[in-house]
């Protein structure tokens, strides 16, 4: 792939990443790009939580410049020169699967990482799930649904399996479960998941970036993503 124009978005509440966007825009207009809103690709700058906010907003492959810490973005506020450079000369797009989810019919944000259905309060929820055709009760402080990008995140600390990001597959993970009624479970990409929060206060937490209520006995469904987001890498 060749990157003839480019959009740059800095995480508004970061001042280096709003003083980094002045050099980035300045280093790609010598190089020949040109910077417009509906460019190649979009480069974010300030982090995961800039690249995940942003995802839905824009269709465009993404490169991400973040701190030290970044799992997800492929470069950081020290060797981004160089990483770009390389993205210039000859770049490729690595196709990360999402998941989405509905409440009642309503359709939300895709989850790059995972869906999250966690307790308000504190305290633990009752959770109805239906999977394969099976229903399985259990309480928790709440459930993930992890891609197999998000599964080395908060799914891989509450006790999910690492996936390799290609893998055809997400994971469903209980949060601190009650007697350890359910344990983490690995379906396919194709498996369309049911649940519903029968007692106790609960949110749908996406990608920690977006946050909605969730009312008692709503039926919640998780499934595949039609879309899939696409992650510069240096060819």
């Amino acid at each position: 792939m060749r990157i003839r124009s480019a959009f740059v978005i800095p995480n508004p509440e970061k001042r280096i990443a709003v003083e980094l966007k002045k050099e980035v825009e300045s280093f790609l207009e010598k190089k020949g790009v040109e910077l417009r809103r509906g460019g190649d690709v979009l480069i974010t700058i300030g982090g995961d939580g800039t690249m995940l906010y942003n995802k839905d907003r824009y269709t465009q492959p993404i490169f991400g410049i973040g701190s030290g810490r970044s799992f997800i973005c492929q470069s950081n506020f020290k060797n981004w020169r160089e990483m770009l450079s390389a993205l210039l000369r000859s770049s490729r797009i690595e196709w990360r699967s999402m998941l989405r989810c509905s409440i009642s019919g309503r359709v939300y944000e895709n989850a790059l990482n995972e869906i999250c259905i966690r307790s308000r309060d504190h305290r633990v929820i009752d959770v109805s799930l239906s999977l394969h055709g099976k229903g399985k009760k259990f309480r928790a402080d709440g459930v993930l649904f992890s891609t197999p990008t998000g599964s080395s995140a908060y799914a891989y600390s509450a006790g999910a399996q690492q996936l390799k990001p290609r893998a055809r597959k997400y994971e469903i993970v209980p949060i601190a479960p009650y007697r350890r009624e359910f344990k983490p479970v690995m379906v396919q990409d194709s498996t369309r998941c049911e649940m519903s929060v029968t007692a106790g206060n609960a949110d749908l937490v996406i990608d920690g970036q977006f946050i909605h209520g969730v009312k008692l006995n709503s039926k919640i469904k998780v499934f595949k993503s039609e879309r899939k987001l696409g992650l510069l890498r240096s060819a």
